[in-house]
């Protein structure tokens, strides 16, 4: 019998905390070892805080990867718009708000067991629904991204 996907997200993520820890720095690394322009985003809107701003960010990314599982309708509603604010209001592009949350998932995604595929492939459907998500609400911006392609999700290998 498969697991519906709740129950396959709360595993992951109670494994996540149960091995990982604060993953906050992981995350982090991940983040910027693909988008270093971003640093300098976060070191101006943290406003001296940075650290406080990142880690805020990261527990975000998580946040929405479990909303996204259980409530997708409010995940929707509520980074529609905060997608469309952070492109023209702060200019964060898209690639770099779909960046941290694929960070976040790299990181998930090394602590699902092999044997755990259901568990992986809940979260790849996620990160592609949530992609296309992003892709779709380009048209409502105000300025203008420059229209790169969205960064395409390289997954890694299971954990053994």
């Amino acid at each position: 019998m498969t697991r519906d996907r709740s129950d396959l997200a709360q595993a992951s993520l109670e494994r996540l905390a149960e091995v990982g820890g604060d993953i906050t720095q992981p995350v982090l690394d991940a983040y910027y070892a693909r988008h270093s322009d971003a640093r300098a985003s976060f070191e101006h809107h943290g406003l001296g805080e940075t650290a406080v701003l990142e880690g805020r960010m990261v527990a975000e990314s998580l946040y929405l990867l479990l909303t996204w599982v259980e409530d997708p309708a409010t995940a929707r509603i509520d980074h529609g718009t905060a997608i469309v604010h952070h492109n023209d209001s702060l200019d964060i592009p898209p690639r770099w708000y779909l960046g941290l949350v694929d960070a976040a998932l790299e990181v998930l995604l090394h602590t699902i067991p092999a044997d755990a595929s259901d568990e992986r492939a809940l979260w790849l459907a996620v990160r592609d629904e949530f992609a296309s998500f992003v892709e779709s609400l380009r048209s409502e911006f105000v300025h203008d991204d420059g229209g790169d392609p969205l960064p395409r999700f390289e997954a890694p290998l299971p954990a053994d």
